[in-house]
């Protein structure tokens, strides 16, 4: 396992990115810890684990995110203990239907821990970025 805190937050953003663009609920939930604190575009506190976090995003790949696509972009990751990395991302969203019908940016931070051998998500703050 690596320690370079860019790497393991590239590593993260490529993971849910990918998971999105698949629509696969499972495999976004995945990337997040046991106990997440997970704060959605629309200010929206969700709590749970995997399960929770990938059920949560699983309902909007179905619905109002069916087939939009997603890309984060790293802006920067630093270690903030022996097992703490925070990261801040930006996302661009291209929603071809429902209430985010469009182009749209967003900036995340996310709090990434060590839990056994796999970096997971245990806090993520998503905020929609208006002209």
């Amino acid at each position: 396992m690596t320690n370079d805190p860019t790497d393991i937050a590239r590593a993260f953003y490529a993971t849910i990115e990918d998971a999105w663009n698949r629509g696969d609920g499972r495999a976004y939930g995945a990337a997040f810890g046991a106990d997440t604190e997970f704060v959605d575009v629309r200010g929206i506190r969700h709590r749970g684990g995997p399960d929770e976090i990938g059920a949560d995003h699983q309902g909007i790949f179905d619905s109002i995110y069916k087939g939009s696509v997603i890309r984060y972009d790293l802006e920067r990751a630093r270690m903030v203990g022996s097992d703490v990395i925070l990261a801040n991302g930006r996302a661009t969203l291209d929603a071809p239907a429902g209430p985010l019908t469009g182009v749209h940016h967003a900036l995340s931070t996310a709090v990434l821990t060590a839990e056994g051998d796999q970096w997971r998500a245990i806090a993520f703050h998503n905020t929609l970025v208006t002209a």
